[in-house]
């Protein structure tokens, strides 16, 4: 079994070590913006530094030298407030003496830039950069204006308006070596920021804006692996396949031996039928050997090794590495492996700890109904059918029907069955027993069975009883009615799930005074059958059942074989009742008989001349489905069939008219 779809498909394989990419980026440009900071001031510091400035402003110089004073007491590393001084002083002599300096004035825009650098300091950027506008606004060239308009603005994320101030600057003041430097950082934090932007849209599912945040991302950096990772991972997430391997493609021409790239393109390869490509990206992804341990683990179950693949995860959950849902895929590996007993105990084991989610139910349903644990297998099933009644898990109407009928399948123990046929046997419960050595009669046969140990994948055993009964029989002096009655006790078996064989072991014997013999009878049986249940997608199907049994009496030392082919379509009655199916088909049979040997009437006429017998012909059945419930398919049936056939060779018993009519319980 290959491992279910969920596994391979987790979107997430390079999440993880593309996001490690992220802070290391961030922290570069951190980095190079604690170049140019001060220490901010703060607190006391901070107000006074503030009322030293207002006052410088005012023209206070006497109280903005007291001010900056105090605050140097108490940050003694607040240079601009020493170069606030020595200004204040300044301009104190100068207007004091204006005799010696009748023109001299602060240079243009010093005062606001101050303004800028003490709320940035404070954390106060959107202040900072308004200050730093009228200071640039009153030196246009100044550098250091500029470049606390680009500071201030980087550190709201205001990356566009960061980016266009930068060029401004670079138009007026010249490529100067820190501003192409900091153009290169700004376009790289925009990078950044738009890759986080798409790993979140990939989370949260708006796969078309993480292909647009990457593609962005791969425009501004092409030569940054990460970015190309993240556009990989969402072309798959939007089901681009062929683009996605092209991406990878691309990106791995850049960086030949990324383990994550490679599979990623296995993937795309697998998914487009390259699975010769698939495995030689996966095998390479694996021998660069730098993949998390859950992540061999999907290579090797993609490449169908599950034994590796589990003991790559039971590695991961050793060291700790386990994500959420990663105990839920050790269950699949080991669905792979052919352990379903295992996957059973960890599905359950996930269970407990939080609940599975819809489609997960679904494979642990199947996994208990193959351990077997019919019990635990119906009580998923049930959870499967919740939730697509309330729309967490998209099922077809058919889909809905298969599970139910499921249901139905696990959950019988016993059952009862009436058939009457005249001329023929039944094959309606698996085995029929011996055909009539007088083919002209009608008999009628009721038969109840017990599964002890329940259903068991369809690998069950039956105890059962039957009564037969011959209610007419065209030839006088044939027993019938209290004459023919006869029981039957017994055991059959069918050893395998996916072959329809049961063998039979069992005793008939006399019921009151009839003429029968008792004896033991051995049987063995095959049936393969197409299309035989109730259908809801389609009105009508094709069908298709052959039935064949062999058998040998014991005592009597008799051999049969019956078997019986029937081929046409089965038309669902809609207007009469969605339950209601008729079945015209062509029909071919064949019968043994070791003591069918021929007989000489009273006027010397031979009524039968082989002991073998074979037909064709055509016949129409119509059945009637019942007994359901929310959550079983009908249980039950009423089927009616007449067949008319012709003999193609052997006895004739082969030729005339057939009917049988079923009930099943």
């Amino acid at each position: 079994m290959k491992l279910p779809l969920m596994f391979h498909r987790r979107l997430g394989l390079n999440l993880g070590l593309t996001l490690s990419v992220l802070p290391l980026l961030c922290h570069a440009q951190g980095e190079q913006r604690s170049q140019v900071l001060p220490l901010p001031l703060t607190g006391p510091a901070f107000t006074v530094a503030n009322e030293a400035y207002s006052a410088y402003s005012r023209k206070d110089y006497d109280l903005a030298i007291a001010k900056a004073q105090e605050v140097l007491r108490q940050r003694a590393d607040a240079v601009e407030l020493r170069k606030l001084i020595t200004l204040a002083e300044q301009d104190k002599y100068r207007r004091d003496h204006p005799e010696h300096h009748p023109k001299a004035r602060p240079k243009p825009g010093y005062l606001d830039g101050s303004r800028a650098l003490a709320a940035y300091a404070n954390g106060d950027y959107d202040h900072s950069a308004a200050f730093a506008r009228r200071a640039i606004a009153q030196a246009p060239k100044n550098l250091d204006y500029r470049m606390m308009l680009i500071e201030a603005l980087q550190r709201q994320q205001r990356l566009e308006e960061a980016e266009a101030a930068t060029e401004q600057a670079i138009g007026v003041v010249g490529p100067e070596p820190a501003l192409t430097r900091r153009l290169q950082g700004i376009h790289q934090q925009m990078a950044v920021a738009g890759a986080a932007k798409g790993y979140e849209a990939l989370a949260r599912g708006d796969n078309d804006a993480a292909v647009s945040h990457a593609r962005d991302a791969v425009q501004r950096f092409p030569n940054e692996i990460a970015y190309r990772r993240l556009l990989v991972s969402a072309l798959i997430a939007q089901q681009h396949y062929a683009e996605a391997g092209s991406a990878a493609t691309e990106a791995l021409a850049l960086q030949g031996n990324d383990a994550t790239l490679l599979a990623q393109r296995g993937q795309m390869r697998q998914r487009l039928g390259d699975q010769r490509g698939a495995q030689q990206d996966f095998a390479q992804a694996l021998a660069v050997g730098n993949l998390p341990l859950r992540e061999q683990a999907s290579l090797y179950a993609a490449m169908d090794k599950p034994h590796e693949a589990l003991e790559r995860l039971n590695q991961a959950r050793d060291a700790g590495e386990l994500q959420p849902g990663d105990e839920v895929q050790i269950a699949y590996l080991l669905i792979q492996s052919g352990d379903d007993r295992g996957a059973l105990a960890v599905f359950k084991r996930a269970d407990r700890q939080k609940a599975l989610k819809p489609k997960e139910a679904q494979d642990a349903a199947y996994t208990a109904m193959r351990t077997p644990d019919d019990v635990q297998a119906i009580a998923y099933f049930h959870r499967v059918l919740d939730y697509q009644q309330a729309g967490e898990l998209p099922m077809s109407e058919q889909q809905v029907f298969d599970t139910r009928r499921a249901v139905s399948d696990l959950s019988r123990v016993w059952g009862l069955t009436n058939t009457t046929t005249y001329r023929g046997s039944s094959t309606s419960n698996g085995l029929s027993g011996a055909p009539s050595r007088n083919n002209n009669s009608v008999q009628n046969s009721t038969e109840v069975f017990w599964r002890p140990a329940g259903y068991r994948d369809a690998r069950f055993v039956e105890l059962y009883g039957r009564v037969t009964d011959t209610l007419w029989n065209k030839k006088s002096g044939n027993d019938k009615g209290l004459d023919a009655l006869q029981g039957a006790v017994g055991v059959r078996v069918k050893p395998f799930t996916d072959y329809n064989v049961m063998a039979a072991f069992e005793r008939t014997f006399p019921l009151g005074d009839s003429n029968v013999n008792g004896d033991w009878l051995v049987r063995l049986g095959y049936g393969s059958s197409i299309g035989t249940d109730l259908r809801v997608d389609v009105p009508s199907w094709w069908t298709s059942q052959l039935y064949a049994e062999a058998g040998r009496y014991l005592q009597d030392k008799r051999n049969y074989f019956n078997s019986e082919w029937q081929v046409g379509r089965s038309y669902r009655l809609d207007r009469i009742s969605p339950r209601l199916v008729v079945f015209p088909h062509v029909v071919a049979a064949v019968d043994y008989d070791s003591k069918m040997h021929s007989e000489v009437d009273a006027l010397g006429h031979e009524s039968t001349s082989s002991d073998n017998a074979g037909g064709l012909g055509v016949g129409v059945g119509t059945r009637y489905w019942f007994h359901e419930t929310r959550y079983k398919a009908p249980q039950s049936y009423v089927d009616f069939s007449v067949q008319y056939r012709e003999k193609v060779f052997g006895d004739d018993s082969a030729q005339g008219v057939f009917a049988r009519m079923t009930f099943s319980w």
